[in-house]
């Protein structure tokens, strides 16, 4: 197991300095730095059977590295974080002299022979590093903060977009993990497994990959219904396919932000698509795309930081409803990855359109709530209220179609320009033809 002898006397051991500085970089993710409790600001070094693992713990979950060091006699002690750093900073060479004490550490949780054991395919770990992203990290709800495993394979939402990567894996429910920080810096690359057991109201998780362990709880709470929220195919009447994402994601890291929304255009038109920011219309870009299905009626318009994510993630093709309002699915990456469109009115007030946004990229987050409401029976008050904002939702609508008919006046002109602009060029070529 991960407890060995505990003796009182200080111990020493030498190891190389590029293999405790690799350990570090994936423990420092799980010591709490400024704990008044030395278990949880120290890294333990645990030597038996030849081997020498590291191990450092928050009190609730626990990270265990196995290094490339071999032992000849049992070793347990253990030496803060920061002295281990500042020993590396200061040892020249390539071998550093660790000296340690005994510390009454917790005792890690031996795995029950009831729990469940699910195979874990050696693409897991990049799986969940292209789910963290995604991931609401700091925001309210501790749910959405870590990732789901299901039945079906990997999935994570803020709210505004969820990734779906397929990945089927035996567990008999779905469970959250917490954010997996520690797993993401060791990048485990080979196949591990996953126990899940119950202890009183706590459901406890154990992935071990390779040398890599990591154990502790998983979050509490329902992860939202992600199936309900990704349209049907029949459900997007349009599509469009970009052929040149890496030309893209350079323009939009020139986009300078702009809070809250960070939006961008994607406006279709007879070449391709010309990509404008909400906040700065006087930069834009225009790109080779194919265009197929129903031309939209309002813009498209998405989260730049969104936007750059599905492309670097190789999602190129992206299926949307021409209202704009339904979410829009991106295909083409490692799985199926949904955002929420943003809806701004033209020359409405900011807090307006900071209010309606928000509403409407909480679509996700919402969803259940929305199903288990709709059976209830509403009052005279909910039902005014509703019809308040049916009207508001059309008015909103009628207000949308107004600013897509004063950009089609627009691209007309345009148009119009170009083409006398063509008509200036040729006939200035037919004139050198002549005088040649």
């Amino acid at each position: 197991g991960l407890i060995g002898f505990n003796r009182m006397e200080v111990m020493k051991m030498k190891i190389r300095k590029s293999v405790l500085l690799e350990a570090l970089k994936v423990l420092g993710k799980v010591v709490a730095q400024t704990s008044p409790v030395e278990v949880v600001r120290s890294v333990r070094f645990v030597g038996d059977d030849g081997r020498l693992r590291l191990i450092a713990t928050d009190g609730v979950e626990c990270v265990a590295l196995r290094v490339e060091r071999e032992v000849a006699e049992a070793v347990d002690f253990a030496v803060e974080y920061r002295a281990l750093r500042e020993l590396i900073r200061s040892t020249r060479g390539g071998e550093v002299e660790v000296t340690g004490k005994s510390l009454e550490w917790p005792e890690l949780e031996v795995v029950p022979e009831e729990a469940v054991k699910v195979e874990l395919p050696a693409s897991f770990g990049e799986l969940l590093a292209l789910a963290a992203p995604v991931a609401d990290r700091d925001g309210a709800r501790l749910i959405l903060r870590g990732v789901n495993l299901s039945p079906e394979g990997v999935t994570a939402t803020n709210g505004k977009e969820l990734l779906h990567l397929p990945c089927p894996l035996a567990i008999p429910e779905e469970v959250t993990l917490p954010f997996p920080l520690a797993l993401l810096t060791a990048k485990p690359a080979a196949p591990g497994v996953l126990y899940l057991w119950s202890r009183r109201n706590e459901q406890l998780f154990r992935i071990e990959i390779g040398g890599f362990l990591w154990q502790g709880k998983a979050l509490s709470g329902k992860f939202p219904a992600w199936k309900q929220v990704i349209p049907s195919g029949n459900a997007l009447d349009y599509s469009l396919e970009f052929f040149e994402p890496e030309r893209i994601i350079a323009f939009l890291k020139t986009v300078p932000d702009h809070e809250p929304f960070h939006g961008i255009e994607l406006n279709v038109t007879p070449r391709g698509v010309t990509l404008v920011p909400v906040d700065t219309p006087e930069m834009s870009f225009e790109t080779d795309a194919e265009f197929l299905g129903v031309r939209p009626r309002a813009v498209l318009v998405l989260n730049k930081y969104i936007l750059l994510r599905m492309l670097q993630q190789r999602y190129t093709k992206f299926r949307a409803h021409s209202d704009g309002r339904m979410p829009v699915v991106a295909e083409g990456g490692a799985g199926c990855y949904v955002a929420m469109p943003i809806h701004l009115s033209p020359k409405s007030n900011p807090q307006t359109n900071q209010e309606e946004n928000k509403m409407e990229t909480n679509e996700i987050k919402e969803t259940d709530s929305r199903r288990e409401s709709a059976n209830e029976t509403l009052d005279p008050m909910e039902e005014l209220n509703h019809g308040i904002d049916e009207l508001r939702g059309k008015l909103k609508l009628l207000l949308d179609e107004t600013g897509v008919l004063t950009r089609k006046v627009k691209e007309a002109v345009l148009k119009q320009k170009q083409k006398e602009r063509d008509f200036i060029l040729a006939k200035r070529a037919i004139e050198r033809i002549k005088m040649a």
